[in-house]
């Protein structure tokens, strides 16, 4: 499920420009569940010693500057972003705080939401993608001199589709307690013009590519794919998808 939220704002709102970690500290405080924000917090849906929150949100939109030399972003007039998730849960919860008009906190700036869509998405076993955040896949690499390093993989390496797909074996693992069916899946970027996105989650770099790609797989997997995001490090942000129409 994939919800787009709007806020406006009465003053300009001043965020770092990676600011990944605000909105999501921002988001899980938002839930309107306490025991549902602990489970994600503390553990998550578990699959061996792996751990998976099952969404992701995209980037904000909205009028904006850049003010590079302090590395701030300034949102004028109104935002909006996306919230995707597998699990109806994580969706439900937020919903129910337009009903409520609760605010959300984001860097101490309290913004009361205007209106939530609804994203209807259709696809079978095969789509053309638009990313809403980057999408990272990486492995975690020994040198000889045994100091651990992470390589971060461009779509056009043949890894990256691979890593992908066992990315979401895992997550569909953590979700059912059981394997797909069918495992199958590709993702294929569709041009030449991915671009590298470079931010920082705290004080960790992360790489991650913006831009079209095709899908192509199992329902199961696809399923995931759309709804609880492609590659890592989705809830910090990143993998964030829309099914493009047409």
């Amino acid at each position: 499920m994939k919800y787009k939220f709007t806020f406006p704002l009465k003053d300009p709102l001043i965020l770092n420009t990676s600011y990944n970690h605000i909105l999501q500290a921002a988001l899980l405080t938002w839930l309107n569940d306490k025991n549902y924000q602990s489970f994600l917090h503390d553990t998550g849906y578990e699959a061996g010693k792996r751990s998976y929150k099952l969404f992701s949100f995209s980037r904000i939109f909205g009028k904006h500057r850049i003010i590079p030399e302090q590395h701030k972003i300034i949102y004028q007039d109104q935002i909006h972003f996306y919230i995707s998730s597998y699990d109806s849960k994580f969706v439900t919860y937020l919903a129910e705080n337009i009903i409520s008009q609760s605010q959300l906190n984001i860097n101490n700036t309290y913004l009361t939401p205007s209106s939530f869509e609804t994203i209807a998405e259709e696809y079978d076993d095969q789509c053309e993608i638009q990313t809403l955040s980057p999408i990272c896949i990486y492995s975690t690499l020994v040198n000889f001199e045994g100091v651990k390093k992470t390589y971060y993989y461009t779509p056009y390496e043949q890894e990256f589709s691979e890593l992908v797909r066992k990315n979401l074996i895992h997550k569909y693992e953590s979700y059912y307690g059981y394997s797909p069916e069918n495992s199958q899946f590709e993702i294929k970027p569709l041009n030449r013009f991915c671009r590298e996105s470079v931010l920082f989650y705290k004080k960790t770099v992360i790489k991650g590519w913006n831009g079209k790609f095709l899908l192509s797989g199992s329902k199961e997997l696809m399923d995931i794919a759309v709804n609880a995001g492609v590659g890592s490090k989705n809830s910090q942000g990143f993998g964030c998808v829309i099914v493009n129409k047409g």
